[in-house]
């Protein structure tokens, strides 16, 4: 846990503009397309980061709230609605809260992912929502190399999913999914290495090389490109929405 503080904390300042998934606009309005499935209420964000997500929910008409381990991310999302600083195994809020609660490209580095699951039906309302949203792989096919790249890339990596061992995560004991939606990212590796301060520079060329010379079906599956001296790839992001289980 120590380790994922450490590395956000470094990255509070920047995060928001060190990889373009962060801010795209259509996978945003992927997020408030899923939450508009409910009428405009109360709507909790897990792991909200600089609140990125949550910003343009409360724009869109939502009450928004966060949580955030990092001291640095939840002051960052302070700025646009109220954060708690706190392990997301420990909503600091009652049962039934939240008509919709979010947790965005954040599973894969939990300690105790059924346990934040558990916290996430917990508050949430009867007929509430949850949305799950991950980059994951495009098939089988692609699969080995990019766990491969993201294993050597993110230390704190608890576990790598695709989207059906993601889908079997949820559905092990608190949801049930309603839907799924995938959409495509483009990604600028060289810019997203120079944004990861906890690496070496060594390895932020080496996971550049990695994405630049994959292997095929890798490289046609992910369109990988080199544009402008930069590295360049398609990230398939699944968002998944949930309700709570019977």
């Amino acid at each position: 846990m120590n380790s994922v503080i450490n590395q956000f904390n470094t990255r509070a300042k920047t995060y928001s503009a060190s990889a373009n998934w962060i801010g795209d606009k259509a996978l945003i309005q992927a997020h408030i397309d899923a939450a508009s499935i409910k009428p405009f209420g109360s709507l909790l964000e897990i792991c909200c980061g600089t609140g990125m997500v949550g910003r343009n929910l409360k724009a869109a008409g939502w009450n928004v709230c966060g949580v955030d381990l990092t001291k640095g991310m939840a002051e960052e999302a302070n700025q646009h609605f109220p954060c708690i600083c706190t392990p997301a195994e420990n909503i600091p809020y009652l049962d039934n809260t939240f008509d919709v609660v979010l947790l965005r490209q954040a599973y894969f580095l939990l300690d105790d992912g059924q346990k934040v699951l558990a916290e996430a039906a917990r508050v949430l309302k009867e007929d509430g929502i949850f949305i799950l949203s991950q980059t994951v792989p495009f098939s089988d096919e692609d699969s080995p190399w990019l766990e491969k790249i993201h294993r050597f890339k993110q230390a704190q990596m608890r576990e790598f999913f695709t989207e059906k061992s993601l889908k079997n995560e949820l559905e092990k004991s608190f949801f049930k999914v309603a839907n799924s939606a995938s959409l495509a990212v483009r990604e600028n590796i060289t810019r997203w290495m120079a944004s990861a301060p906890e690496l070496t520079a060594e390895k932020q060329a080496e996971v550049c090389r990695m994405v630049a010379e994959a292997p095929e079906p890798y490289r046609s599956i992910h369109k990988v490109a080199v544009e402008n001296g930069e590295v360049m790839e398609d990230w398939n992001w699944v968002l998944f929405t949930a309700e709570k289980a019977a």
